[in-house]
């Protein structure tokens, strides 16, 4: 009778099932394993390479994190680069959003590819050289680690070599010099933008001025000084 009664209490006790399906967290939360991580992080690089019409951005190593539980909702994904413009970035946060609230912020260390073809030297180059057409040729490299590479090899003839170049080396922009779009004295328009606006006025430039750098332009109306940025040559923008 007493092994009849212990037979009995156990089929009368409720089964208890253990596992994933059965833990109440998962009820309540889902699961971003490292499968979804990688797509959406070569999703955005693809995205990237399509900005960068000269380049093709590829993933040589990814250290994803351990999968991760989010609550249930509505899951939107946003990558943001070490970087600004992705190359170069060692590492890139990938936040996840459930029903537009941050629910999850992942570091993940990456190595990246940057392939282009770029400008190299066609031979060794001496300091002061003035570019020929000969000296340039275009070669497939990855320019991850160039601050100025340049694309199209038109743009460095005849310009100025400000250091030696071994042969097969990349020709960056830092590394040539440019004459000026705009000469000090010289007559320019000004841009002005502001809040979706924008407003212009004639200045004179006070200094020499390459495509992207920043100079002191007198306002003729106003004639107060202001620093704004060289665009064009006789054009120039500031920002209020």
């Amino acid at each position: 009778m007493k092994y009849l009664f212990c037979v009995l209490l156990i089929l009368s006790t409720p089964l208890m099932v253990y596992g994933a399906a059965s833990h109440p967290l998962d009820k309540a939360s889902q699961l971003i394993d490292q499968r979804e991580m990688e797509q959406v992080l070569k999703d955005y690089l693809a995205e990237q390479s399509d900005l960068l019409p000269h380049t093709e951005l590829r993933f040589k190593s990814l250290e994803l994190p351990d999968p991760y539980r989010v609550p249930h909702g509505r899951i939107e994904h946003q990558v943001i680069p070490a970087r600004p413009g992705v190359i170069g970035s060692r590492r890139m946060a990938l936040l996840t959003r459930v029903d537009g609230r941050i629910s999850s912020n992942q570091s993940v260390r990456v190595e990246l590819e940057a392939l282009a073809e770029v400008a190299v030297a066609s031979n060794t180059l001496r300091r002061g050289k003035i570019l020929a057409a000969t000296d340039i040729e275009l070669q497939t490299q990855d320019i991850s680690r160039l601050k100025e590479p340049v694309f199209i090899a038109d743009e460095l003839i005849g310009k100025r070599l400000k250091r030696s170049i071994r042969l097969g080396e990349p020709l960056q922009r830092n590394q040539v010099e440019f004459p000026p779009v705009i000469k000090r004295g010289q007559r320019v328009v000004i841009q002005a933008h502001s809040r979706g606006l924008m407003l212009t006025a004639a200045g004179e430039a006070k200094q020499d001025g390459r495509t992207g750098e920043a100079i002191r332009v007198m306002n003729s109306n106003s004639r107060k000084e202001i620093l704004c940025q060289v665009v064009a040559p006789g054009l120039v923008k500031v920002e209020f």
